[in-house]
C-alpha cells in the first residue's frame, strides 16, 4: 500500500541532513516520526500504492482491501442535508467569530455575567438554590453561544491515488465533519458496507478513522471557500 521507495528516500535525505548537522545517525523512533509524517501530509499518489478494488470492466468498486482496510485521501467532502447557501453563510460566521470575536444576530448576546464568569457575591441563598437547579441549562445554552457547522449526512469522495470512490454517512460520524480537510488521510476497515451496482461505501461509527493531515497544496480549500466556489460568491466583499 505504501511507496516505501518514495517514503524511504525521503527518510534518508533526511537523516543524511540532520547526521550532517549533529553527527549522530537518526534514531528509529525518529524514523518512525517522519515516515507518518511525510505519509499523512504528502499527496496520495506520490507516497502510497493504489489499494481500491474495482469490478472488471469497470470503475466501481467491488471490496476494500483486508486488514486493515483502506488508506484513502479526501477529495471532497459535502454537507447533503443543508443547502450549500446556508453551509457558507455558518461557515463565515464561525470564522468571523473565531477570528474577530463577531457575533451572528441569531445567537444571544452574552450578559455581563457571562463575560465575567461570576455572580453577585450577595445573592441570597434562595437564589444560590436557584442558580444550581437551573445550572445545567445555563451550561447547556452557553454551548449554543458558539456559532456551529450544521451536521445531518455527509457526502465524501475518496481516493487512493489512481480511483475514487463515494462515500455516504449513514450514521452521525463524530470524527467526520463538513469542516474536514481535503487532502486529509482516512482508514476505511473492510467491514464497511459497500452499495451494489453503485460501489458507494456506506460509513457507519467504527469503520472509518480520520488519520489527519493536509498536504500544503489544499491548504486554500477551507469550508468556506469550497462554499463560496461553489455559489459563485466573490468572498472578498463578505469578508
Amino acid at each position: 500500500m505504501i511507496d516505501r521507495a518514495g517514503v524511504s528516500a525521503t527518510i534518508k535525505k533526511r537523516g543524511h541532513e540532520e547526521a550532517a548537522g549533529s553527527g549522530r545517525v537518526m534514531h528509529l523512533e525518529t524514523q518512525v516520526r517522519l515516515v507518518a509524517e511525510q505519509l499523512v501530509h504528502s499527496e496520495i499518489s506520490d507516497s502510497c500504492y493504489p489499494s481500491l478494488v474495482v469490478e472488471a470492466g469497470s470503475q466501481l468498486v467491488k471490496r476494500l482491501p483486508e486488514h486493515p482496510g483502506a488508506f484513502l485521501q479526501v477529495q471532497s467532502v459535502v454537507e447533503v442535508g443543508v443547502s450549500k447557501y446556508a453551509m457558507w453563510e455558518a461557515a463565515r460566521e464561525k470564522e468571523d467569530f473565531e477570528q474577530r470575536g463577531i457575533r451572528p444576530s441569531y445567537l444571544p448576546q452574552l450578559t455581563d455575567e457571562d463575560e465575567s464568569g461570576s455572580g453577585d457575591a450577595s445573592s441570597t441563598a434562595g437564589t444560590q438554590a436557584q442558580a444550581q437547579t437551573q445550572a445545567p441549562t445555563q451550561a447547556e445554552a452557553s454551548g449554543d453561544r458558539r456559532p456551529k457547522i450544521p451536521h445531518k449526512m455527509l457526502k465524501l469522495v475518496l481516493t487512493d491515488g489512481q480511483r475514487q470512490v463515494s462515500a455516504l454517512e449513514m450514521e452521525p460520524i463524530v470524527q467526520l465533519s463538513a469542516e474536514l480537510a481535503i487532502g486529509s488521510k482516512v482508514v476505511v476497515t473492510t467491514g464497511a458496507q459497500i452499495l451494489e451496482g453503485t460501489g458507494v461505501v456506506c460509513l457507519r461509527p467504527g469503520n472509518i478513522r480520520v488519520v489527519g493531515g493536509e498536504p500544503t497544496q489544499y491548504a486554500q480549500q477551507t469550508l468556506r471557500a469550497r462554499m463560496a466556489g461553489l455559489l459563485g460568491v466573490d468572498d472578498r466583499r463578505r469578508t
